[in-house]
This record gives C-alpha cells, sequence and structure tokens, in this order.
C-alpha cells in the first residue's frame, strides 16, 4: 500500500480508503460478521483510513464502524463529515463525537479540533 501526507497534519494516509456509505451499504445494513470481517481484511492489506458521515444510515455508519474498529483494537485514521447550518456552529462537536466516544471509547478526541 502507498501512502501520502494528509495535508499539514503530519499523518500519512493509505492511498486507498475504506468508504462506509450508503452505496455498498455494508457499515450501515451489513452483519456485523462481515463488516468485521471487511475491516480487517483492509487494514491486513494496509488501509488505515475510512470515510464516514453522520447522514450515512442516520449515524449508523459512525457506529458501527466504532464498534468494529474498537473489536479489532484499530490504530487507524477516520474521517467523518457533517452538515452545519447557519443557526448551529457552535453545536459541531456534540454532532458526532458523542456518538464515537460511546461507541470507541478509545478515541483520540484532539483530532476533533
Amino acid at each position: 500500500m502507498e501512502y501520502r501526507p494528509l495535508g499539514h497534519t503530519g499523518l500519512q494516509v493509505s492511498e486507498i480508503g475504506f468508504g462506509c456509505g450508503n452505496v455498498g451499504g455494508l457499515m450501515i445494513r451489513g452483519e456485523h460478521g462481515d463488516q468485521v470481517r471487511a475491516v480487517a481484511r483492509a487494514m491486513e492489506l494496509g488501509i488505515n483510513y475510512f470515510d464516514t458521515a453522520s447522514s450515512y444510515g442516520n449515524g449508523q455508519s459512525e457506529t458501527n464502524l466504532g464498534r468494529v474498529l474498537k473489536e479489532l483494537g484499530a490504530d487507524v485514521y477516520v474521517g467523518t463529515k457533517f452538515r452545519v447550518t447557519t443557526h448551529e456552529p457552535g453545536q459541531i462537536k456534540k454532532m458526532s463525537l458523542p456518538r464515537w466516544k460511546r461507541a470507541w471509547p478509545g478515541c483520540n478526541e484532539s483530532r476533533w479540533t
């Protein structure tokens, strides 16, 4: 697997990421065992970047991915996205971080700032 710098963060992420969205739907509608096997295989192949969003399955993708990563003891990078309307800019951390901390207590909060 080839890796590239993620902007100026100093992080090296895999050129191929693991998408956790609605198109394939594995991390939303898949069986837990299939989710674990797919994520484990991706990590075996060197994938260290996982892409999700709070809108994927109304948060189910984030929850399931966090659960699987915790189960596997993964040390990977997760990119998530969320929508902020003009009346809620102060709510950014409250949108996805609590769900991640419940599913994956080892989540590094410093990456959310």
